[in-house]
């Protein structure tokens, strides 16, 4: 063929390609236009949500929560929606894609929120928590001079008054165990607005800001008990139902893109809450053969004393940090640890154990902490050598690998070191992913190795995968109208081995947070994806490679890391 000829065949190709590039051009600014209008639409409804993510342009503000602004929000979020669905995916790039689909799940969990489920409308402790979050976030983090979180906290003190009383106005229909968990969370809310703000405050030696302060403390104080004094009065006419039913149940799965029936997902809870349980018993016997009843009992005399707490919590982060290198689980992205510290004062009454990472676009204060609960030195010593107990050395390895090595602080740890990450997926959490995945940890480090074998650390992550499958069965069970509250306790404590002291508080909390099931769910996405991809690759298979690139992926839903790994198979 002449040259010519050759040279006019490839200018026509490089022309035929030039309209797909264009295409293909459009659509990815298409896209990215989109995701930036969603984003600055979030932070402008959400001031609360932007602190928390580490953006401090709103720190003065709390979110509306007026009908009018959740209509606002929907009529924004249809809009949004409808443009990203309009996009070609086959014109995106295959990330951009998969975020496309991330960002959809996200609006419509947002909108069955504001449109169906309602809490807003049904739930006080929606604005009880609101109440204490907003100034907790200001406080928590040095990610400002003080006197500047000082003048936001006022700010957003001087803005909450009128909240509670726009929460009155929406609210309607309330169950009764709304109330319940609302005048127990204002009870500790109260005690945390008028004492433990003031505190965090008192060494800012600006007097007219201490006087502002105590004027907005004041003041809000004053509305917080005056909701409180509106619930009780609310309480003998209280009729609302907290349920949300199987259909509501399946588009809360959808928004997580979980795709398999409420059926489908229950019977899967059902049958690893009869395998957990069947090992349960089986290990109590191995502790105590006599007496397996009595080796809960033998764990929780296993424990440091107070003084020592905080130093065997650090211990045990070094320790895991080695056996995680040693034995190869997942290729940490740096030595780094968080600071093992006390829980500061100001927030014991809602933090136990955690790890408290900065958000995700925190660039000011970045040092992570995880925070242990210490017994209060004035308590009597039959308290504190309670909480000790529950502190046992078994336990509290099990908590540290969820909340800290290879769970939610190695979560951080891999955020951080994917700067190239989208909005998109720098700030995803889905659910099911994020607990699912310290849920995992907890059975994948003994599977490992870890404690080698002992009956006693077995035992305590069998104790808390119970709890974490009754959840599960609990929450569809409880919004399909099969068991109702007290049923739920009830099931907790003598099926699920759970304290009398734990079980009304997890039920309770199923109520209002029926995607509490993902902590299981979760889990057995992660082992059925991991389970498909050693039959698939076969000798190839490498559990290092697999953690690392699951990790790597971030907290977007598992069938997004399994579309993403390439691995063919179901959730479940």
């Amino acid at each position: 063929m002449a040259l010519k000829t050759i040279r006019a065949l490839a200018f026509c190709s490089a022309a035929l390609l030039l309209p797909a590039a264009a295409h293909a051009a459009s659509a990815t600014a298409s896209y990215r236009a989109i995701v930036k209008d969603y984003f600055d639409a979030q932070w402008k409804l959400h001031p609360t949500a932007a602190t928390a993510t580490g953006l401090h342009s709103w720190d003065a503000q709390i979110d509306d929560v007026s009908a009018a602004a959740h209509a606002k929000e929907v009529t924004i979020l249809k809009s949004l929606k409808a443009r990203l669905q309009a996009i070609d995916g086959a014109k995106l790039s295959l990330t951009d894609r998969d975020d496309r689909d991330v960002l959809v799940g996200e609006i419509d969990r947002t909108l069955l929120e504001d449109e169906t489920i309602q809490l807003w409308r049904h739930d006080p402790s929606t604005y009880v928590n609101l109440l204490t979050n907003a100034a907790f976030q200001l406080i928590e983090r040095d990610f400002a001079p003080l006197p500047e979180r000082m003048k936001n906290t006022i700010a957003r003190e001087n803005l909450m008054p009128a909240m509670l009383a726009e929460g009155e106005k929406n609210l309607s229909d309330i169950p009764p165990v709304y109330i319940d968990v609302a005048l127990d969370n204002l009870e500790g809310g109260i005690n945390f607005l008028s004492k433990d703000v003031p505190a965090a405050f008192k060494d800012v030696k600006d007097a007219a800001l201490q006087k502002q302060l105590a004027e907005s403390t004041k003041a809000v104080v004053a509305a917080a008990k005056d909701y409180k004094a509106w619930l009780i009065a609310q309480k003998p006419k209280a009729h609302g139902s907290f349920m949300i039913g199987r259909e509501g149940l399946q588009k809360l799965l959808a928004s997580d893109l979980v795709d398999a029936p409420v059926e489908k997902v229950l019977a899967a809870g059902e049958a690893q809450f009869a395998k957990d349980r069947a090992d349960y018993l089986a290990t109590e016997k191995l502790i105590d053969p006599e007496n397996p009843q009595h080796a809960m009992d033998e764990l929780e005399a296993d424990h440091p004393d107070a003084a020592h707490l905080i130093s065997t919590a650090r211990d045990g982060l070094v320790s895991l940090q080695s056996f995680i290198e040693q034995h190869h689980i997942l290729t940490l992205p740096s030595k780094m640890l968080p600071e093992v510290a006390p829980t500061p004062p100001f927030a014991r009454a809602v933090i136990f154990g955690q790890t408290d990472a900065p958000g995700a676009l925190e660039t000011h204060a970045t040092k992570v902490y995880y925070f242990i609960t210490p017994p209060e030195t004035n308590w009597p010593k039959a308290r504190q050598d309670k909480l000790l107990s529950y502190f046992n050395r078994s336990f509290l390895q099990n908590l540290t690998v969820h909340e800290s090595l290879p769970g939610h602080f190695t979560q951080y740890l891999f955020n951080h070191a994917n700067p190239q990450w989208s909005m998109v997926r720098k700030t995803a959490g889905s659910y099911t992913t994020t607990e699912g995945w310290a849920h995992y940890s907890e059975q994948m480090m003994l599977e490992q190795g870890l404690s080698k074998g002992d009956a006693k650390v077995r035992l305590a992550q069998l104790n808390d995968a119970l709890l974490r499958d009754c959840r599960l069965i609990g929450s569809i069970k409880m919004h399909t109208g099969q068991f109702t509250v007290a049923q739920d306790t009830d099931f907790l404590e003598k099926q699920c081995f759970q304290s009398p002291a734990v079980a009304p508080g997890e039920a309770k909390r199923g109520t209002s947070d029926p995607g509490y099931y993902s902590y299981t769910l979760g889990k057995l996405e992660i082992l059925k994806l991991r389970a498909d991809a050693m039959k698939q690759q076969g000798a190839k298979f490498n559990l290092t490679k697999f953690h690392d690139r699951f990790m790597n992926s971030g907290l977007v839903p598992v069938s997004i890391i399994r579309r993403e790994m390439g691995v063919a198979g179901e959730a479940l």
